[in-house]
């Protein structure tokens, strides 16, 4: 067993050589990989990155289970055109008695994608090739925004420090399509712990699009005899879905690509080409990718292939295919959300959400897409004009259209939330106007009544003013006229004073005279006697 510099690893550390390991470093690693030599070199390695010691405390209910993993191995000649075989391996034992039969200094082009992580296949796969054990663990990481500090990140290492060419972590989203309306809850992925955002179906439809997290990540290494290797690690397929709330598994149903899946991104092929190779699945990472390299690795240059970094190029197209999907669902959305703005204005609320998760989404894509450009060591700039276009094998000008896409769409659902807001203002204003409505009707009764009450209690003081004693009448002859009293003064203040608090009769009591040649102000009735209140 070599490290990545062909030097042969020491299988115990120099303290547990003297017998110093504490507890919690014996522990370290232990989340991720089986006993063995490759867990004493994460055991090692943990000083030097943290994160290593323990597993990412949102996966707590996702741990890494033996067996919960498949790897495939695509094997071609290193010389003449790639043609690459299928090989399956099901059981962490056949995979390593595999590799305890294989050279390392083989003259093969070998590609080995694991699609899962489990601690044997990782103990087995990090043990034969010694690989940094952060290429792993950053696949683990599920973490992508929290109420909560934790412990652990999913951060990029320093910039001086990434290597494209050598290894690199991609995160991306992906379309599926629910045949069943699911309940807007929180979900995630039962056997990875990612999140999976359920977007609420639109009219008339009986189905529900979800957006599931999803990582990749390549690495290779060339050997001595001519050959190299690569190692993906990819996300299984939806299963099941889990519900932290509840704390309990949900089967999702039946659920399939998105409408069918993204746009094929292949160059123009001639008809018999096309008749002659088998469809595109649309299944999963694993199976995309055997198919590609399988049946479409003829289309890339032959001397590309000497590369081991060619091996990743259909990885990178197939990420950006399943984001340009994305960046079209997004776009059919948002028209929808803004037509509802110029139509009536209904169910305000719920638009809200949909647009603050939309704005939210776009901003976790674009940081996603800005964390992949430097892992692949491009650019972080907006789209330019390039002699590229026309290009199919131009990966670097995908992942930059992207990127200003998504910029794109971040500030149009900023904008239309700004819209919403002012609307949703002026829905509140009305909304207080009726209420100032009813308000004033009341104080009119009130205006009523005071005067009769304030009038009952006056002749209250004698008997003969009493109801059936002979001056009774006194009572309702001065009660009506200090009701007229009560309204004309009320309809002489509502008519004289303005919204200044300047008096707008032709006489003044105080103040400036009145300057006739200047137009009179419109002014703003105080509500009681203004007719436009009731109007409608």
């Amino acid at each position: 067993m070599k490290s990545e510099n062909g030097t042969k690893p020491s299988l115990k550390s120099s303290k547990e050589a003297k017998g110093s390991v504490t507890p919690e470093e014996e522990a370290a690693g232990h989340w991720l990989c089986e006993d063995g030599p490759y867990l004493d070199y994460i055991t090692s390695l943990c000083g030097s990155n943290p994160g290593l010691k323990q597993r990412d405390p949102a996966n707590k209910d996702h741990p890494l289970r033996v067996g919960q993993a498949v790897v495939y191995l695509l094997d071609s000649p290193a010389n003449g055109p790639p043609d690459f075989q299928n090989t399956q391996f099901r059981d962490a034992k056949d995979l390593k008695r595999y590799f305890n039969g294989t050279s390392d200094n083989h003259d093969r082009r070998r590609i080995y994608i694991m699609e899962g992580l489990a601690q044997d296949y990782v103990a087995v796969i990090g043990g034969h090739f010694f690989m940094d054990p952060s290429f792993f663990q950053r696949q683990e990481r599920t973490c992508v925004w929290s109420n909560e500090f934790t412990p652990t990140s999913d951060a990029l290492p320093q910039p001086s420090l990434l290597n494209p060419k050598k290894s690199f972590h991609l995160q991306y989203c992906e379309l599926r399509q629910f045949e069943t309306i699911m309940k807007n809850e929180p979900f995630f992925c039962h056997r990875t712990g990612r999140h999976v955002g359920m977007t609420p179906p639109r009219h008339a439809e009986e189905s529900t699009t979800g957006i599931l997290r999803r990582k990749v990540s390549w690495w290779c290494r060339t050997t001595t005899g001519g050959g190299w290797d690569v190692v993906i690690l990819c996300d299984p397929q939806l299963d099941d879905l889990w519900n932290p709330q509840k704390k309990e598994k949900t089967k999702p149903g039946k659920n399939r690509a998105f409408q069918n899946g993204y746009v094929d991104f292949l160059c123009p092929q001639d008809p018999a080409r096309v008749l002659s190779k088998p469809q595109h699945p649309h299944k999963s990472m694993l199976i995309d990718l055997c198919h590609y390299i399988e049946h479409h690795a003829d289309l890339i240059p032959e001397e590309q292939w000497n590369d081991p970094h060619t091996s990743s190029f259909f990885l990178k197209k197939i990420v950006a295919a399943h984001y340009l999907q994305l960046i079209d669902y997004i776009k059919a959305m948002l028209p929808s959300l803004e037509l509802r703005l110029t139509t009536a204005w209904v169910e305000e609320q719920d638009q809200w959400k949909s647009l603050q998760t939309i704005s939210r989404r776009c901003g976790n894509y674009r940081d996603d897409i800005e964390d992949t450009l430097l892992s692949l060591g491009y650019p972080l700039k907006d789209l330019e004009s390039s002699n590229a276009i026309g290009d199919w094998m131009d990966d670097k000008l995908d992942f930059q259209y992207i990127y200003f896409r998504l910029k794109i769409l971040k500030q149009r659902a900023d904008n239309l939330m700004q819209a919403m807001t002012g609307l949703a203002s002026i829905a509140g204003n009305r909304q207080n106007l009726e209420e100032a409505k009813r308000v004033k009707r009341l104080n009119l009764l009130a205006l009523l009544f005071i005067p009769l009450a304030y009038t009952s209690s006056l002749f209250s003081m004698s008997e003969k003013f009493a109801p059936g004693a002979g001056k009774f009448w006194i009572y309702w002859v001065s009660a009506i006229l200090a009701l007229a009293v009560t309204f004309l003064t009320t309809y002489i203040l509502d008519t004289a004073l303005g919204d200044d608090a300047q008096w707008r009769i032709p006489f003044k009591f105080w103040g400036e005279k009145e300057d006739k040649t200047k137009p009179k102000p419109k002014r703003t009735g105080t509500g009681f006697f203004d007719k436009s209140v009731y109007r409608g």
